[in-house]
């Protein structure tokens, strides 16, 4: 006596078989995700090592009463590598501030770029004034020291290593030649 396989059994093992084919064969797109990130990381790697200056307002208020403070950043004007917008007006930088009780600006340093399109850089960036001095300026300083910046500012971000990119959720770190 022979068995006939039934329509359910069938469409199972047509699954089954599709699946099977679909899992093996190389997919195109994790190449063209490496390369990306490859280009990235030369791209915003020449931003760090040229020193650039990346026009950025401070997006909130800072007070350094509040120990480890952040504050967001935003991208005023497109930055260009190679000929190509890379960081596009209003990209947020996320930043960080301790909280200090001299001097007249407020040390921060960031270490993440979002941008509108869903791009996730994590680097290690330091801000400067107009003037080239490290801080975002203090508008005032309170009776306890702590220092208040309550408005936007125009400031400078100079990147200096970049660690990660990505999109939000999925993130590479760089390739070292012991894992190639």
């Amino acid at each position: 006596m022979q068995l006939k396989p039934t329509q359910p059994q069938l469409i199972y093992i047509a699954i089954f078989t599709l699946l099977t084919i679909a899992i093996n064969i190389p997919q195109p797109a994790y190449s063209q995700e490496q390369k990306w990130v490859e280009e990235t990381f030369n791209l915003l790697d020449s931003l760090a090592s040229e020193q650039r200056m990346i026009p950025v307002s401070n997006d909130s208020a800072l007070d350094t009463e509040i120990p480890g403070g952040s504050v967001k950043l935003i991208v005023t004007r497109s930055v260009k590598v190679r000929g190509h917008e890379f960081l596009s007006p209003y990209t947020s930088i996320m930043c960080g501030y301790d909280a200090v009780r001299q001097g007249t600006h407020i040390p921060v340093t960031c270490y993440r770029v979002l941008s509108q399109e869903g791009y996730d850089y994590r680097i290690s960036a330091t801000v400067y004034d107009l003037n080239g001095r490290q801080g975002i300026p203090a508008d005032r300083q309170k009776r306890n020291g702590a220092l208040q910046a309550d408005h936007a500012k125009e400031l400078q971000l100079i990147i200096e290593n970049v660690e990660a990119v990505g999109t939000i959720g999925h993130l590479w770190t760089r390739v070292t030649d012991g894992e190639k």
